[in-house]
């Protein structure tokens, strides 16, 4: 066999091995050669200063950053703020509010580097304000609020471009504004450092419909039914023509002139008395009558005597027989005011007309009325006050909470709560005091410190402390509330918010400036010349103080964008032929006059939760904060109407009312159901919105549209009305109890 020759490797060393080799060896030469020749990328460096380190809150520091070798450069400051400068760094003010580490941060190819530096924040001197207005733009009539903040200030002044000024506490805070044009606010506070200033604007939109309205004023006198006052309105205003609209319709009142027309009628029409004597409607002679009396008791008595079931028939045969019961009983005890020369009670079945009302019976045709307006509780003047004013509720009480009850102050939600909340002006106006004086400068010496204590029922609401408080040991006043020396009282014996409660003439003042606020309540003169019933208080004298109110809004320049209700707090024990029952309120009413609307739709419980009915106190308690119900009251045993149903089973009766604006219709009567309430909601709806409601009785009430044309303003020239009547006038005395007539 051939054997195929071996080649032998060649050593390293010899000459063909380093041929061989040569490629390998040049490759990694090169390669090494290329190694030799790099460098790594420099690491980016950075520097940062503040300049100075320390400062006063409100002052500002700058940030010197230098940075090399860096592609990106930010500081963050531990108050999570943050800042981008250039690659090489650069300069950065800031005005930490606290003491602020900042650090800067470069970035670059080589790597990231950090450097930090503080800024030292100490309380300073610095002067600082801002105002901020919330909403910015309004509708005409609504409010906004300014919210001011101040540092390191002794003095703050607020003023609006529309010539208002406003006090505002140093260290700032909220106030409510309703600026009629388009209005600029500014803030000036002054402090160690000199002045700042700030300024908020607040646009004025014009309003449409009943957003034209801009104020309501709300007065209500004392204890007279419809038919007691406006009974025969019919006459007068088919005599005078003035019953007829501008839409052509013709609008009579739901009266007692039908009654009047025949003799049929009229026996239809009295009441007997426990001797069992029939008196008939007559026309009063006195223009002062003795008291009657409206209470829960007499007011279901007043119905049907001695039925107070739900399945009663309503009769209406009460009215003489409590009046009589009233008489006998005050004459017996000798604590009520007047003589009672009238032990019958028969005064309860007179009624007025146009000879001694002239100036109501002028108004309440020329301007718009309801022949459907209710008080809302079957009760006397307080409870009606105050469920007038909280949308109809007391709590389940029937009673005075104060004079009956003995049991204070009620915390329930009341209009005043709701428009604080929602921002809305408002003030209570007060016609007199605890002393009876009409004025600060007629009040006796005797009559000082809690004499001059306004007379004023919202005091039964413990909200209401807010803006008026007794302070019997003279502390400080707590704001918003002064000392009472600022209605006159040198004593200081209590204290008030004169900007929310304010006498009677601070209202003709506030007609004069323009500076009403969006709600006015105005309270009556109680015991002067509020018109309730009694021997030496004659009807004249009321009459010509609500002139003198009234009269003084429409010749002022408010009175081209408002709205005045007037109307009376509760019946007072007269007469009125309209049942204020549901399913019962026209079973009186002349044929001719239907249809109306029957009131179940109004006559709802306020309070959802039943404990808030009327209700019997636990055995020898007077009353609770929910029940104050005698024995022999309605709704002390089941089967009665207001056991089974509430304050649902029966309101308070019609009252007395007109209402006064340009925009009320001509002659108009509204036959559509309401009671007080009813203008709560008008003042909701139009200030608050959004179907915000205290209760459920004033959600129920209507929206009082019907009264108004927004479009032409019918009354945007206001009537001339007359003079009302006196004893003078009429050239005879007219307050004669003791022979009222017929």
């Amino acid at each position: 066999m051939k054997v195929r020759a071996r080649l032998s490797q060649p050593s390293s060393s010899s000459p063909l091995a380093i041929v061989l080799m040569l490629p390998v060896l040049l490759v990694l030469a090169g390669c090494t050669a290329g190694q030799t020749g790099s460098t790594t990328p420099p690491a980016p460096t950075v520097t940062v200063s503040a300049s100075p380190a320390s400062i006063t809150a409100g002052s500002s520091s700058k940030l010197t950053v230098t940075a090399t070798n860096a592609t990106a450069v930010t500081v963050a400051g531990s108050d999570n703020s943050s800042y981008t400068l250039s690659a090489t760094g650069g300069t950065q003010s800031v005005s930490p509010t606290a003491t602020t580490k900042y650090t800067a941060t470069a970035t670059g190819k080589g790597g990231s580097a950090t450097a930090s530096t503080t800024v030292t924040v100490t309380a300073g001197t610095a002067t600082a304000v801002t105002i901020v207005a919330n909403p910015t733009s309004i509708p005409s009539g609504n409010s906004s609020t300014l919210t001011i903040t101040t540092a390191n200030a002794t003095a703050l002044s607020v003023t609006g471009s529309d010539g208002t000024t406003y006090t505002v506490p140093v260290a700032g805070g909220k106030q409510t504004v309703s600026p009629t044009v388009t209005t600029t606010y500014t803030a000036k506070a002054t402090g160690a450092s000199g002045s700042v200033s700030a300024t908020a604007a607040v646009t004025v939109t014009a309003g449409t419909g009943a957003s034209a309205v801009n104020h309501v004023i709300f007065m209500m006198q004392e204890n007279h039914t419809f038919d007691n006052y406006f009974g025969m309105l019919n006459p007068y205003r088919a005599t005078n023509k003035w019953n007829v609209g501008d839409d052509g319709n013709t609008y009579n009142v739901d009266g007692i002139d039908p009654q009047l027309n025949t003799v049929a009628n009229i026996n239809n029409v009295s009441n007997v008395n426990d001797q069992g004597v029939t008196y008939k409607l007559f026309k009063l002679a006195s223009t002062c009558i003795d008291d009657a009396t409206s209470g829960w008791l007499e007011s279901y008595g007043d119905m049907n005597r001695y039925d107070f079931a739900e399945s009663r028939t309503i009769k209406l045969d009460g009215f003489v027989h409590d009046a009589q019961g009233y008489a006998t009983s005050c004459i017996a005890s000798g604590h009520c005011s007047g003589d009672f020369t009238d032990a019958t009670g028969q005064r309860v079945m007179g009624y007025y007309d146009e000879e001694y009302l002239n100036y109501y019976y002028y108004m309440a045709s020329q301007f718009a009325l309801s022949d459907r307006w209710f008080s809302p509780v079957s009760a006397k003047s307080t409870p009606n006050r105050l469920a007038t004013l909280t949308g109809g509720t007391t709590q389940g009480l029937v009673f005075d909470p104060g004079a009956d009850d003995h049991i204070g102050q009620r915390p329930i939600n009341s209009i005043f709560q709701a428009l604080d909340k929602a921002g809305v002006s408002w003030k209570v106006y007060y016609t007199d005091t605890a002393g009876q004086c009409l004025d600060p400068d007629d009040c006796p010496p005797e009559a000082q410190a809690t004499g001059l204590y306004p007379a004023t029922t919202l005091t039964y609401l413990t909200y209401f402390q807010k803006y008026l408080k007794l302070n019997p040991n003279h502390l400080a006043c707590v704001a918003p509330t002064v000392a009472s020396s600022a209605v006159g009282d040198t004593s200081n014996s209590f204290c008030i918010d004169p900007t929310h409660v304010a006498w009677l003439s601070q209202y003709y003042t506030d007609l004069t400036n323009g500076t009403l606020p969006a709600f006015s309540y105005i309270e009556a003169g109680y015991g002067q010349n509020d018109e309730h019933p009694g021997s030496f208080q004659p009807v004249l004298v009321g009459q010509a103080a609500i002139a003198k109110v009234i009269n003084a809004f429409m010749g002022s320049t408010s009175y081209s964008d408002s709205v005045f209700f007037f109307a009376y707090d509760e019946g007072g024990g007269p007469y009125d032929h309209v049942p204020p029952m549901p399913g019962h309120s026209n079973d009186k009413t002349d044929p001719s006059m239907l249809p109306i609307p029957d009131i179940a739709s109004i006559s709802v419980n306020p309070d959802v939760d039943p404990a808030f009915w009327p209700c019997l106190p636990p055995v020898g308690t007077l009353a609770t904060a929910h029940c104050d119900l005698k024995s022999d009251d309605p709704g002390a045993h089941s089967g009665d109407a207001a056991a089974e149903k509430g304050f649902a089973a029966q309101i308070g009766f019609r009252v007395p009312n007109f209402v006064v604006s340009p925009f009320a219709k001509r002659h108009y009567v509204s036959h559509i159901p309401m009671d007080h309430t009813a203008v709560l909601k008008f003042v909701e709806d139009r200030f608050i919105g959004n179907k915000v409601y205290l209760t459920k009785r004033d959600a129920a009430q209507p929206d009082l549209l019907d009264f108004f044309d927004f479009n032409t303003a019918p009354w945007a020239t206001p009537p001339t009305p007359p003079i009302p009547v006196t004893d003078a006038s009429l050239s005879k005395n007219t307050c004669t109890p003791s022979e009222m007539g017929p």
